[in-house]
């Protein structure tokens, strides 16, 4: 009768964690990480760049992601200052959205700069007394009307994602504003605009590609010195 019991709660334990990622996968893509993320960075979300691509916005877009107000979050953290050369500086930023709706947001790989130079998009800023010159990271130079679709990302609902810089060491230690325990550094996405609907496209069903406005900031983080990390 005892092999009968243990063979019965093996079976309930397994049908409980069955239900367990059935009501996670309900609940939205963002709900496993929002539990996980306290306890390792690596659980904080989807690489940036792996998110949906944006796919004829001007007829395809999220009533709820529209209406979204404050849908974004920010949250910065940092590895210690690089101890040398071979060693780099680890930047990660996350992307949240909190809405119940898809939010697209504009986000190049290669365009997350440091800096503001007042464009739309996902940036960093160090303390003042860095100067951004010698770190050289990313481009965003105007912005169009129309934002390419290539450059447009979509955060699905609760969901998050991560975007990692990595600055080399020798840009680091040659930079006489990073001083570890007293520099600090806050992640950024600003959205200057909507998004015009091409002309090439008569009879879009919505007014504009639906790209939320505004500024988000995070939280500072003060970076360690070398072998820490927050």
């Amino acid at each position: 009768m005892g092999i009968f019991r243990r063979e019965g709660s093996n079976q309930n334990i397994i049908v409980g964690l069955i239900l367990l990622v059935v009501l996670a996968f309900l609940a939205g893509p963002g709900t496993v990480s929002r539990f996980l993320a306290p306890i390792s960075p690596y659980f904080e979300g989807v690489p940036c760049d792996r998110l949906r691509r944006a796919d004829d916005r001007a007829n395809h877009q999220s009533l709820l992601g529209r209406a979204a107000e404050d849908a974004l979050e920010l949250r910065v953290s940092t590895s210690g200052l690089p101890s040398d050369g071979a060693g780099s500086l680890i930047i990660a930023i996350t992307v949240i959205n909190n809405s119940v709706g898809a939010v697209p947001i504009v986000y190049n790989y290669n365009e997350v700069i440091v800096g503001d130079n007042g464009t739309s998009g996902l940036g960093i800023i160090f303390s003042s007394n860095v100067s951004v010159n010698g770190v050289g990271l990313g481009v965003r130079s105007g912005q169009p009307a129309t934002i390419p679709e290539t450059d447009i990302r979509v955060l699905g609902p609760r969901q998050r994602c991560i975007h990692t810089i990595d600055i080399a060491g020798g840009s680091v230690l040659t930079n006489p504003g990073f001083v570890g325990g007293q520099t600090t550094v806050v992640a950024f996405y600003r959205g200057t605009t909507s998004g015009a609907i091409p002309a090439a496209n008569p009879t879009p069903i919505f007014p504009d590609q639906g790209l939320p406005i505004g500024t988000v900031v995070s939280g500072a983080v003060v970076i360690p010195a070398s072998g820490a990390a927050q």
